[in-house]
């Protein structure tokens, strides 16, 4: 018993393992459509008083909840939470090429709207990117290198590119907040960038006191 839209009422798709487990125990399943065209909040309400009666009319039913939210109103006991962590470990999730190519084909010309840029830079407000991933970034940044026709191919595109005064603005108020480190051999302040590239072990006033 559950909401739903287009084929979901006849689809096996994204459906729990307990629900497999009676379809496949009965040899099948039919499908009945109670009402159509309501508001969520109605669909929902019919949804809630339909597992309520089937429950107490003694219908074993395959849902989860009670319906009214979806499975958001699902929660996994520990001891769930643990034979799924278990179950997943070591196995790999990596798509195969045939699907990178189809997501990569649904994905191309996808323009996201404004409000869902917002929702999205929203989210990611006092997000922190955890260390041993700065660190595995680093390691493969360190290792990377543009070949020659895409060095060629970006100069192409950034010639006679101009940046408008409220971006150069932004830029300089980022490098102003950005964090410096001192030098121990010169004393200067410098990015971090710059002062892995031209000081510290690579100052030129190294070991010159």
């Amino acid at each position: 018993m559950g909401k739903g839209y287009g084929g979901r009422h006849c689809s096996k798709r994204d459906r729990n393992q307990y629900w497999h487990n009676v379809v496949n125990k009965a040899g099948g399943f039919d499908h009945r459509v109670v009402c159509t065209d309501l508001s969520e909040d109605l669909i929902f309400l019919v949804e809630m008083e339909k597992i309520d009666q089937l429950k107490k009319l003694g219908v074993k039913l395959v849902n989860l909840t009670d319906g009214g939210e979806g499975r958001s109103g699902l929660k996994h006991s520990n001891h769930t939470k643990h034979l799924i962590s278990q179950k997943r470990k070591g196995k790999s999730h990596k798509h195969t090429p045939e699907s990178i190519e189809k997501i990569r084909q649904a994905n191309t010309g996808v323009v996201f709207s404004e409000e869902r840029k917002q929702k999205i830079g929203q989210k990611a407000i006092g997000r922190k990117m955890p260390e041993h991933v700065k660190e595995n970034l680093r390691l493969v940044m360190k290792s990377f290198k543009q070949s020659e026709e895409t060095k060629e191919h970006l100069r192409q595109v950034n010639i006679g590119r101009k940046h408008t005064p409220e971006a150069l603005l932004k830029m300089s108020a980022w490098q102003i907040d950005r964090p410096k480190l001192t030098c121990p051999h010169c004393n200067r302040a410098s990015s971090a960038g710059n002062a892995s590239r031209w000081h510290f072990d690579n100052c030129k006033l190294k070991g010159a006191k």
